[in-house]
Parts: C-alpha cells; sequence; structure tokens
C-alpha cells in the first residue's frame, strides 16, 4: 500500500577503506563514494584535509574548483531534466537533454581528463589539465549548449500533457520537508532557503553572488524547475570565473597531518550538502572518515512524496529526487 525503502544492499565498507589509506590514493576512493558525485565528494574530502593540514589553497585554484563543481551540477540536472521529461512518456526531450549531456560530458574530458571530472581535485589544489585549461572557451560552450537545454526544456514544459503529470505530483509539502529536515535541491523545491554555496561560501563562491532557487509547491514541477534554474546559475557562475587572471599556482603543498586532529569538509554538490569530517592517523593518513550524502538525509522523504500517487507517478517522483544508493549504504 506504501513506499517502504529498504537500503543497504550495497554496503562496501567505503569508510573503513580510508582507515590507514596513504593520501595521496585517499582522494581517488572519495570520488568513488558516488559515481555521479565525483568531484563533490573529492572537493569535500579534499577541503577536510587542507584544514586538517593548515593548508592554503591558492586563490586560481579555489575559482577553478568552483568551475568545475558548476560543470558537475550542469551534466547531472540536464540529464535529470531528460530522464523526468522521459518518465512522462515524451521521449522528444529525453533525446536532445541526453545529446547536450554528452557534449557537456566531452567537455569535461576535455578540460580534465576525465569525463566525471576525477582526477582534477586533490588535496592543495588543483591537478592535470585544468590547471592550464581555457575557463573563457569552456564557458562559452556551456553559455552555447545552455541556451540550447532552455529551450528544450521551455518546449516539453509547454506540453501540456508534460506538464500535468509534473504538477501536483509527488508532492512534499514544506511542512514535512522542515521536520524531516530534507536538504539540497529537494529542500530548495519545498520552500527550505538553503545553499552552502550562498550560506558558508567554499572554493571560489565567497568572489560571486549565488542566486538560490526556492519552490513552495514540493512537486516534481518543483523540483525540475530548481533544475532548471540552478543550469541557468552554473552557466552564469562560470562566466564570471572566465575572466582570465594571473594567479600564479593552482596547488600548494601539503603539511603534514596532526595525529588526532580533526576537521570537516562541507560542499554544495549537485544534490545537496556534502559533508566529510576526517580525524588524522598520522603525517598522511586518516585514523576515521565519516561521509553524509544528501541521499542519506532524503530517502526518508521519498516515502512521502509518493503517498497518494498511483503507481505509474513512481517513476516521476523517484527520478526527481534521484537519490544515491552507493552513497548511503556505505
Amino acid at each position: 500500500m506504501n513506499l517502504e525503502t529498504r537500503l543497504g544492499f550495497v554496503h562496501k565498507g567505503t569508510e573503513k577503506l580510508f582507515e590507514g589509506l596513504p593520501l595521496d590514493r585517499a582522494t581517488a576512493l572519495a570520488e568513488r563514494i558516488s559515481g555521479d558525485t565525483s568531484l563533490g565528494h573529492a572537493l569535500a574530502f579534499c577541503q577536510a584535509i587542507e584544514t586538517l593540514a593548515g593548508c592554503l589553497v591558492p586563490p586560481g585554484a579555489r575559482r577553478l574548483r568552483m568551475v568545475l563543481l558548476e560543470l558537475e551540477r550542469l551534466y547531472n540536472h540536464v540529464g535529470d531534466v531528460g530522464m523526468i521529461i522521459n518518465d512522462t512518456g515524451f521521449s522528444f526531450g529525453h533525446a536532445h537533454c541526453f545529446r547536450i549531456r554528452e557534449e557537456l560530458l566531452r567537455l569535461n574530458e576535455r578540460l580534465t581528463g576525465h569525463r566525471l571530472l576525477r582526477g582534477a581535485v586533490v588535496p592543495g589544489g588543483v591537478a592535470g589539465p585544468i590547471a592550464t585549461a581555457s575557463v573563457t572557451d569552456a564557458a562559452a560552450i556551456v553559455e552555447k549548449l545552455v541556451i540550447e537545454f532552455v529551450e528544450i526544456a521551455r518546449l516539453c514544459l509547454d506540453n501540456t500533457t508534460v506538464l500535468e503529470r509534473l504538477q501536483g505530483t509527488g508532492r512534499l509539502s514544506p511542512a514535512t520537508a522542515t521536520e524531516m529536515q530534507v536538504v539540497g535541491l529537494v529542500g530548495r523545491a519545498s520552500g527550505i532557503d538553503a545553499d552552502v554555496r550562498r550560506d558558508a561560501p567554499f572554493a571560489g563562491y565567497d568572489e560571486v553572488e549565488v542566486h538560490v532557487p526556492v519552490y513552495e509547491t514540493g512537486d516534481v514541477w518543483a523540483r525540475t524547475m530548481v533544475r532548471l534554474d540552478e543550469v541557468r546559475e552554473a552557466a552564469r557562475l562560470i562566466r564570471a570565473t572566465a575572466e582570465p587572471r594571473d594567479d600564479g599556482l593552482t596547488r600548494a603543498p601539503l603539511p603534514p597531518l596532526a595525529s588526532g586532529a580533526y576537521a570537516f569538509g562541507l560542499v554544495e554538490a549537485w544534490r545537496g550538502p556534502v559533508w566529510h569530517w576526517a580525524i588524522a592517523d598520522g603525517p598522511a593518513s586518516l585514523a576515521r572518515l565519516k561521509v553524509v550524502d544528501p541521499s542519506f538525509r532524503n530517502w526518508p522523504a521519498l516515502e512521502y512524496a509518493v503517498l497518494k500517487n498511483i503507481v505509474p507517478d513512481f517513476p516521476l517522483c523517484n527520478k526527481s529526487f534521484n537519490l544515491s544508493y552507493s552513497a548511503n549504504d556505505l
């Protein structure tokens, strides 16, 4: 009669794997906590390690980290909108969204050497092709693709068949969302005005003004609109960072860690806030790492969002949340 989520089937012991792992290998493990949030988890991990070590990341690297995080937000939101539209049976929107997503993934590979942006963020800054890549050229490509995406989304959302499937479906009221402490884009679609990029700036976000979209209806339509608005905002933030600047270094050396010291890294990834809390074991290894992905916070709320909806609307509810099993079952 009701949805009862049963998680834990992909428990991998990920947090345990960090214990004693050399730091030069630990970032790669952080990137694999949830594949679609490789950059977000790597950045949260690196920020925790940098705080432990007292490492100051160069300004240029901080801005490049912001660009990379927005690129991850872009390809995920574009793909999600396509999948939501596809679940209404409107395959036209899905095909074009995934065409644009593919272009964004290829841009990722040109900038970092990896479609999912792996290897770009390291303790102390950034590494690989992104250190010398032209952000100005990337911003121009992003702007062109986002214009295409917005046109496709408008065509889809002007279709009454699509709109009727999204509006009022999978509603999570602001009261329920607040009571369950829902976070990220799901929370913003249910009236919770919170975004770490604005509220506790990290990377290069302290140099820009972040516009946070908030909706009150809490339905699939609202979660789709948050994604659409955040795509536009991501393009604007990348463009704002694209001005060429002579910042010198893109990576600082990482001092040794003090055994027993602890710190955390907090990042507003595309789903929502990612927390990494670390305690040092020695100069170059950890005794413990605790990870909290927004999926852990939002999975219970999905059970409430699907109440009183028909079975064919479950895919819409599920995809509009689009939570990670891997990042939950750590």
